[in-house]
Formats: structure tokens, C-alpha cells, sequence
């Protein structure tokens, strides 16, 4: 009997990690004032060291935002605010946003033949 051939690939499902304002406030259901005011919040954890540099990038006109950390910054945002409670607010951990997304890679294999 023949051994069947085995192809092997790796499958990636992914989202555009960067989203321009008016982008983010329809995925999100929010003003684009919203979507505003968080980044600005979003630049002052920046300087806090909660998030790097590349979590808002303003270029000229451009304004692009990362959609991990929104999602992050959305989930934890009045904790940050609040000087006590921010202790308690784990670190940002765009990993476990990725898998609950379903943005991953996996290797599938068929069968050929």
C-alpha cells in the first residue's frame, strides 16, 4: 500500500492591527469624539509606560490606532484613572487579546494522495 504524501502549511488568521478614528468608532459603536478623547488618554498612558510608542501613530493628517491596545485601554480605563485602583490593573498583555479575537497561526496538515 502507497504511504500518502503529507503537505504541511501554516494558516494565519489575522485583523488589521491599526485602525484609523472613524474606523475604530464604527467597529466600536462610538463617537468619533470618543475615539478622541480615549486616544488622548491613550498618548497619556504612553508617557506612563503602560503602552510603546507605536500604539498610536500620528503622522501629518494620519492618525492610526492600534486595536489591541483600544481594547485594552477601553477594558481597564477607570481603573487607569484611578491612582488606587491602577495597582491592580494588570500589565498589558496583547497576547491573550490576540487569542480571544481569533487572530492566530496554526499549522494544518493534509493529506495528499
Amino acid at each position: 500500500m502507497p504511504e500518502l504524501e503529507r503537505m504541511m502549511y501554516t494558516e494565519s488568521i489575522r485583523g488589521y492591527p491599526y485602525m484609523p478614528k472613524d474606523k475604530i468608532a464604527q467597529e466600536f459603536s462610538v463617537s468619533k469624539s470618543t475615539v478622541q478623547a480615549r486616544v488622548r488618554e491613550i498618548e497619556e498612558q504612553i508617557k506612563e509606560g503602560r503602552y510603546n510608542d507605536y500604539a498610536v501613530i500620528r503622522d501629518g493628517g494620519i492618525l492610526l490606532i492600534n486595536v489591541l491596545v483600544f481594547i485594552d485601554y477601553m477594558e481597564y480605563r477607570k481603573r487607569l484613572k484611578d491612582k488606587n485602583a491602577r495597582k491592580y490593573v494588570p500589565e498589558f498583555q496583547p497576547e491573550k487579546i490576540v487569542r480571544i479575537l481569533g487572530w492566530n497561526n496554526r499549522i494544518v496538515r493534509e493529506d495528499i494522495g
